[in-house]
């Protein structure tokens, strides 16, 4: 049995090192749903509802309303100065508050890394024995998203 679950939305500010248009700052309105796949417990459930929000929101909680930095990209360089973070990429340079900032451990911040950063941590969350399988999708705008599936167990 399959559920799914608007799961939440978050908004945030990043850009895309090396991408003609998308090297510019610039910020989404990002959504998120997930699906679980399972067998109904004994309370006749695959998942609980609220428990399975309260996880997502736990996540998407740290990215709303910041800036989305990423780690893993030889192209960006992120520097600690007094209580911000100096950014260089490419001929672009900014500099952030600290507390405004998320590092992710991207080589870019994509909907399609955002979908496995989010999904890998949920799917670390939910032990239940009786899921199988776990799918998120993040879209940045109408028709524009990201899938990622991952087996549970």
């Amino acid at each position: 049995m399959r559920i799914e679950l608007e799961a939440g939305h978050f908004s945030a500010v990043h850009f895309i090192a090396e991408h003609e248009r998308c090297e510019h700052l610039h910020g989404h309105n990002w959504r998120v749903r997930v699906e679980v796949e399972g067998e109904p417990d004994r309370r006749g459930m695959v998942v609980d509802f609220l428990e399975l929000r309260a996880k997502v929101d736990e996540i998407l909680r740290r990215y709303d309303h910041r800036v989305l930095l990423p780690t893993l990209n030889p192209l960006v360089e992120l520097e600690e100065e007094g209580t911000g973070v100096r950014v260089r990429a490419g001929h672009r340079t900014f500099l952030f508050p600290a507390e405004d900032v998320v590092r992710l451990p991207v080589v870019n911040v994509t909907v399609e890394e955002l979908a496995r950063l989010i999904g890998e941590e949920l799917a670390e969350g939910l032990r239940a024995p009786n899921l199988r399988r776990l799918v998120v999708r993040v879209s940045e705008a109408p028709g524009q998203e990201a899938v990622f599936e991952h087996t549970l167990r």
